[in-house]
């Protein structure tokens, strides 16, 4: 899926920072703003989803992005924007 490329993962990043800090903790991760982020057991791969999108960040800003639609990654490249502008 080509629109992958529009990712960019040092905001994902602080987005991820920022639900970690502001965000409600419950079992599955941090919820915040219709995020859900989490990590692996050692705190190396970081999971940040919506409702219908999938990031996930590895070693070395490494990254894949599972999604149904362009419309869907939009809306989830868009919110990740907000929350990093906010």
């Amino acid at each position: 899926m080509e629109e992958a490329h529009k990712v960019d993962v040092k905001q994902a990043l602080r987005v991820f920072d920022r639900v970690t800090r502001e965000g409600r903790k419950e079992r599955d991760g941090w919820h915040y703003q219709g995020l859900t982020v989490s990590t692996d057991f050692d705190g190396y791969t970081a999971f940040i989803h919506s409702s219908k999108v999938k990031l996930t960040i590895f070693f070395h800003n490494k990254f894949s992005v599972d999604y149904k639609s362009g419309k869907d990654l939009q809306e989830f490249l868009n919110l990740i924007d907000r929350l990093d502008k906010d």
